[in-house]
Formats: structure tokens, C-alpha cells, sequence
């Protein structure tokens, strides 16, 4: 019995009707391999950790290979596609495109200029970045926009200088004898980029697996967290345009109903959503643009024809969908605490429209660059476009459909506005676009907004060595004996300990933790004298005007605590030792920093307030001759300013490197650079006066530090903030479930 009923099911079901049966198919698609790339990615970062973020290098050779060709991509099919449109014959149809084209990528430009407003205020600050300091290079606009030199714009990747170009000589050759040759070559290298550019996207699934394995192996989760507000933001607003902005208004001035621009190219739409790209449904896309017409029978060889033209002539210009994912610069700047403000975004408005000429991979790193924000977050981007790059495309593919159907139906004479449902369509367009962003913002506030810990990691930074043996005194001063060695170096070595002074609220340099413990760049440095020389320590907290004094009785041998050389300091103390420079900047309240951030307008601004910590007042008159309007007032420490106790100040001047701890603790507050510069200090620090081979001593042994790496480690250890990150691994599967050892 068995074997008759095996028998009539081998008969009876035709090959891989079994494969079928069990929902088996060998050949598995392209979308399904990205999207197994990803998760297996997603899974490997977080089974192993920290231990697969090298694969990051992986990711990062496969977005150079895309980037590779996109911009040539781009410039010669612009050139090709205006080169083989005559201009005599074709005017009115391109001046109908051209103007539709602008009034969409008007209400675009709108929406971008809107973006910021998805991002709720947040507590954000950092640690300092040489950044702060560097001189920003000045924007040459008339070099970014106009292509004076096309290769140095091309190879400087200057995109807005190059499409320009590209546009103005695909123009010309439209009208150029004896063009057909050179457009074929054209036609010819556009298609060998395309192939290449295939054969690059051929490894997607393992360029997808190695970003996706790097970056969840290393992000934090609240890195994770604050992701997911763009991963919003752009879903709802791309939701908003293509179910109801460009149906409703296409629908108020043509005769097609809003739901027949919706159901005609579903298909088409939910094809390009799998596939990711617009090109290979373009006939599918044209043939919907022509059955919408052949409904309302006013399909005829005019729309077939021009259909036919005007779909890929637009596709290579910028669609909605690329140019609101440039909304990602928006979530760039609230991410890393630097939100944009009105003047950042009119730039972003500015730069944006040629930016999205090209790929977002190419166009989103040149606007970072512009507004200075660092391009590590385009690794957040990349991780993102395996979703947003299928949203986009269903937006671009809805925008030309809708551009084409408005183009024809105005060459149809069909194109007849009905200004009441219009004004409807553009309320409910304000209503979608409105609640798609304030409804990111309210989810935000809800789950992002408050859990602000910059205060909480400046604090917890570990040693970044054992420290040793210490002794701290706060109200008292260590004793002293008058059978003391006269020379520092005898005495420490007898008496086996080292003697350091520090001052009060010295961030980062200097100040106890939340343990209580003394801890900061120069307290290290400290730890490092003590055990080179192998002796305890004694650390001594004391007020400037006592350290002459202390120094001279010696119940301190050195004084390290983040101090500069001043006049004043070198007339009345030695220095020794040069660890580091410090850059001057000014501590503002942080809606206020754009008002600071230019020199010379500070030193004509009037009614100007500025605390000066340092006491020195040769110090506080090279500060008055730079900002000579300026009332300059001595202040024990930045806290009263910072807590709103000095309402009489308008900033305090502070070491930018110092500076930007304080912002963390405050993170209402900023610190700025003015550029140009107003002054730099050469830090160092205090011994005793005549004590030569102490100070000598102290010179060789910071110079060793300096050379063998130990400055440059502190400094990004307790300075750039290196410290901040865990000690320990990241949670990842196999360490901390199943237990296993991992490098």
C-alpha cells in the first residue's frame, strides 16, 4: 500500500511541484538576499560584538565602489539626454516641463525647509573636537556654482558646479551640427558606467552584511534610539506626498481622479518598492501615465509620443524622493547636538537643489561638509538605505507620473484648475506634511528627549592606568619639616611622596568625581610623575593667590591644573613643561553661539559683558584691546555664569579644550572659537623658583610624555571624550549569554 501511494505521487506531481509544496524556490530574489544580508548582519553584530566591527572597512569599500560612478553616470546622461532634444522643435514641450519641474521641486524645497521641525529640542553637548578650533575654509559660491574649471570641479567633486555644466552643454549640443556621433559615445560610456555601476550593486547583500554586522556590533543603543527619528520622520513625510500631495493637487488641475493616479501604477509602485529602482519599470511607468489618458480618451499620438520623451528625459533630474531624503542633514545636525538653526537651513535650502542631482551618497557628504558636520554619520545613512532607498523610489516613480501627466495635460489643453478643490488639496497637503513632522517630534519627545547622560560619562571616565597610592587634603596643607633637602627632587625621594597642587572646578584637568576621587588629564599626569619617580602622591586642593606661597614653604612641589602662561604667571612663577595649548573660547548660552562666532563683529558689539577667570592683568588688557567695548570682569569659575547666578555676564572666556566639559555638565550652554582666533596659551606647569633641577626634570619627563604617546592618549582619553566610551565590551550574545571568550 505504501508503495502504490509513493508510486502515484511520483507519477502524479510534476518536478519541484514538491519544492513548491514546502514553499521552497532555489532561486532567490535579489530584494530577498539584501534584506538576508541585513539581518544576518543585524544578528552577527549582535552575537559577537565588538569583535566584528572591522567588517566596517568591508562597508566602507562598498560605498566608494558606489560612489565610484554615480556623478560621471549622472553628467553624461544629462548631457546625452538635452543633447538629442531640439530645441526648435521641442520648446514649448521642455518650458512645460521646466516650469512644472520647479513647481515641484518648489513644494519640496518647502517641505526640506520644514524638516528641522520634526527634531525636538534635546539636551545635547559634546566633548571637545579639534574641530572646534580648526579655521573653517570660507565658501567660494561663485566656485561651487559656477564651473570656471569643469575637471578641477569634477575632480574636487564640486556636484553643483558640475551639473551645471553638464546642463549648459547637453543645451549646446542640442543645437550643434554633427552631434550624432558624439552622442552615441556618449549613449556608449552612460551605458558602460551603467554596467559597472551593476556590477557593483551585484554585491549589495555583502556590502549590506558587513555595514549592518559593523555598525550594530558598535552603536549604542542610544545611538539606535536616536536612528529610528529619521527612519520616521522620512517615512511619514514620503507617506504624506505620495498618498495625498501629489494625487490631490494632480487630480485639482487635470481630470484625473486622485484615485486614479493611486490605483492605475499600483502595481508599478509596489514592483519599484521590491526592486528599488525606478529604471528597470520606466515602459511599465509610461504605460500607466498612457492609460490614465486612454480612460478619458484623450490618448492620441501627441501624448504617446510625448510621454515617451518626457519620462526618461526627467528621470535623471532630481524627484521628490531624493531630495526630501536630504532632510537626513536636519537629523545629522540634532543627532550630534548641533541642530540646525534659520541660517544653517537656508544654506541647506541653497545647496540642496543641485545636491540632488545626484545619488544621495554623493550629494548628502557634500552638504555635511558645507554646514561642518562630521561625515561619520553617513555610516547611520547607509544602515538606513536599505529601507528609505525603497521608499524613495516609490516617491521618485509617483513624482514622474504625476510631472508627466501635468506636462501632457497641459499640451493637451486639459489642464484646467479648479481653484475650490485645489485650496482643498493644498489644506489637506498642510495637514499631511504638518502631522507627519510634529507627529515625529511628539515621538521623540516622548522616547528620546530627557535621556541626556553627557554629565553622567564626563564623570564616570575611568583611570586610563592604575593609579597609585594617593593622599588628598581640601581644607588643610600638608606639614613640613626644616630638616626637609633643600632640592625638590631629595625631598620626594626622602620623604616618598610627590606634593601636587590643583585648583578648583579645573574641568576637565582637574575635579573629583562622583566617588570623590581626584581624576582629569592633569591628575593622571600627576599619577604618571608620582609613579616614574615610584613615590605616593599627595594631592592638595588650594586657591590661586596660595600657590606662591605653598610652593615657597613647600607643602606642594608642583602645581598641575590646566594653567597657561600668562605675564603675570611667568613674572611671579616658574613654568615647566609643556603639555599642551590652549585655545581661547567663549562659554555662551547655546541659542546665542552664532552671535559669538565672529571676531570682529565681537570687538565692535557694545554693551558687552565678559568673565575672565584668569586673574592676570596683563592677560585681561590683551582681551580688552581685542574687544575694546567690552566690560571685562573677574570671576572665581564659569559654575555662577552657568548656573544663571551672573546675570550681569553675557559670556565668560575659557580654554575651548576646558570649555567643552563644562558644556556637558551644562549643556544649555556652548562653547565657541571666534575666528579669527583671539588668543592662544601655551600651558604648563608651576614649580618652585630656583630649584633648576627640578624644573629641568620636569621639562625632560613632560617631553618624554609627549614623545612616547602619553600626552596624546590623556588628552583624547580625558579631553576628546575617548574615555566616555565603556571600558568594558558592548553587550553582544556570546560574551554575556552564552559566556564565551572573545578577543
Amino acid at each position: 500500500m505504501r508503495r502504490r501511494f509513493m508510486h502515484l505521487l511520483s507519477v502524479d506531481m510534476e518536478p519541484g511541484l514538491w519544492r513548491r509544496a514546502w514553499g521552497y524556490n532555489r532561486a532567490m530574489t535579489f530584494t530577498r538576499k539584501i534584506l538576508l544580508g541585513l539581518l544576518a548582519g543585524v544578528f552577527l553584530g549582535l552575537f559577537f560584538g565588538e569583535s566584528v566591527g572591522g567588517l566596517s572597512l568591508v562597508g566602507d569599500v562598498y560605498i566608494g565602489l558606489l560612489q565610484m560612478t554615480v556623478l560621471p553616470y549622472i553628467m553624461l546622461s544629462l548631457i546625452a539626454n538635452l543633447g538629442r532634444i531640439s530645441w526648435s522643435e521641442s520648446r514649448g514641450l521642455l518650458t512645460s516641463l521646466c516650469a512644472v519641474f520647479l513647481v515641484f521641486l518648489l513644494g519640496g524645497g518647502a517641505i526640506l525647509m520644514l524638516s528641522p521641525l520634526a527634531f525636538p529640542p534635546a539636551d545635547a553637548a559634546s566633548f571637545f573636537s579639534r574641530t572646534l578650533i580648526e579655521v573653517p575654509e570660507a565658501i567660494d559660491f561663485v566656485g561651487l556654482y559656477v564651473p570656471a574649471n569643469p575637471f578641477a570641479a569634477m575632480a574636487n567633486n564640486l556636484v553643483p558646479a558640475v551639473v551645471l555644466f553638464s546642463i549648459l552643454l547637453g543645451i549646446g549640443l542640442s543645437g550643434a551640427a554633427h552631434s550624432g556621433g558624439l552622442l552615441k559615445g556618449l549613449d556608449a560610456l552612460t551605458e558602460a558606467l551603467n554596467r559597472v555601476n551593476k556590477l557593483v550593486i551585484k554585491l549589495t547583500p555583502a556590502g549590506v552584511f558587513a555595514i549592518a554586522a559593523g555598525t550594530a556590533g558598535t552603536m549604542s543603543l542610544d545611538e539606535l534610539g536616536r536612528l529610528q527619528g529619521f527612519l520616521i520622520s522620512y517615512t511619514l513625510l514620503v507617506a504624506a506626498v505620495t498618498f495625498v500631495a501629489l494625487p490631490l493637487l494632480v487630480s485639482a488641475v487635470t481630470p484625473f481622479s486622485a484615485k486614479e493616479l493611486l490605483t492605475v501604477p499600483r502595481d508599478s509602485l509596489i514592483t519599484i518598492f521590491a526592486a528599488a529602482k525606478i529604471i528597470v519599470l520606466m515602459p511599465q511607468l509610461i504605460e500607466n501615465v498612457q492609460e490614465l489618458f486612454r480612460r478619458h480618451d484623450l490618448l492620441d499620438e501627441e501624448v504617446e509620443h510625448g510621454t515617451g520623451i518626457l519620462m526618461p528625459l526627467a528621470y535623471p533630474f532630481p524627484n521628490l524622493g531624493t531630495y526630501l531624503i536630504l532632510s537626513f542633514v536636519a537629523f545629522a545636525g540634532w543627532y550630534l547636538g548641533r541642530p540646525l538653526d534659520f541660517a544653517d537651513t537656508l544654506s541647506l535650502e541653497a545647496s540642496s537643489f543641485f545636491s540632488s542631482f545626484v545619488a544621495p551618497i554623493v550629494g548628502i557628504p557634500f552638504l555635511l561638509d558645507l554646514l561642518q558636520l562630521p561625515a561619520d554619520v553617513m555610516e547611520l545613512f547607509v544602515v538606513s538605505t536599505v529601507y528609505t532607498d525603497r521608499i524613495r523610489v516609490v516617491l521618485g516613480a509617483m513624482h514622474l507620473i504625476a510631472l508627466t501627466v501635468v506636462v501632457m495635460a497641459l499640451r493637451r489643453n486639459v489642464f484646467r484648475p479648479d481653484f475650490r478643490k485645489l485650496a482643498i488639496a493644498l489644506a489637506l497637503t498642510v495637514l499631511a506634511v504638518g502631522t507627519a513632522l510634529f507627529a515625529t517630534r511628539f515621538w521623540l519627545q516622548a522616547t528620546v528627549v530627557g535621556s541626556y547622560d553627557g554629565d553622567q560619562q564626563l564623570m564616570q571616565i575611568q583611570w586610563m592606568a592604575r593609579p597609585v597610592v594617593a593622599r588628598s587634603y581640601s581644607d588643610e596643607l600638608p606639614s613640613v619639616s626644616p630638616d626637609d633637602a633643600p632640592l625638590r627632587l631629595e625631598r620626594i625621594a626622602e620623604r616618598g611622596t610627590l606634593r601636587v597642587g590643583y585648583l578648583p572646578d579645573s574641568l576637565p584637568w582637574a575635579f573629583r568625581n562622583q566617588q570623590g576621587i581626584e581624576t582629569g588629564f592633569d591628575m593622571e599626569m600627576a599619577n604618571a610623575l608620582a609613579r616614574d619617580l615610584d613615590v605616593s602622591l599627595e594631592l592638595v586642593r588650594l586657591r590661586e593667590p596660595d600657590i606662591g606661597t605653598s610652593l615657597a614653604r613647600g607643602h606642594i612641589d608642583i602645581v598641575m591644573s590646566g594653567l597657561g602662561r600668562t605675564a603675570d604667571r611667568l613674572r611671579n612663577y616658574r613654568f615647566a613643561g609643556e603639555p599642551i595649548e590652549l585655545t581661547l573660547g567663549l562659554l555662551v548660552p547655546d541659542h546665542e553661539r552664532k552671535a559669538f562666532a565672529d571676531s570682529e563683529a565681537l570687538s565692535a558689539r557694545r554693551a558687552l559683558t565678559i568673565g575672565v577667570v584668569q586673574r592676570d592683568p596683563a592677560f585681561q588688557r590683551q582681551i580688552k584691546e581685542l574687544l575694546p567695548h567690552a566690560t571685562i570682569q573677574s570671576v572665581e569659575s564659569p559654575r555662577a555664569f552657568l548656573r544663571g547666578n551672573a546675570p550681569e555676564l553675557d559670556a565668560v572666556l575659557y580654554s575651548a579644550e576646558g570649555g567643552a566639559a563644562w558644556t556637558l555638565l551644562y549643556p544649555n550652554f556652548s562653547v565657541v572659537v571666534p575666528q579669527p582666533v583671539l588668543a592662544r596659551l601655551t600651558g604648563g606647569y608651576m614649580v618652585p623658583p630656583g630649584d633648576d633641577p627640578w624644573a629641568r626634570y620636569v621639562n625632560e619627563w613632560v617631553k618624554l610624555k609627549r614623545r612616547d604617546g602619553t600626552v596624546d592618549a590623556l588628552f583624547e582619553h580625558w579631553i576628546g571624550g575617548g574615555g566616555a566610551v565603556p571600558g568594558t565590551p558592548r553587550w553582544s550574545i556570546a560574551r554575556d549569554v552564552l559566556g564565551w571568550e572573545l578577543d
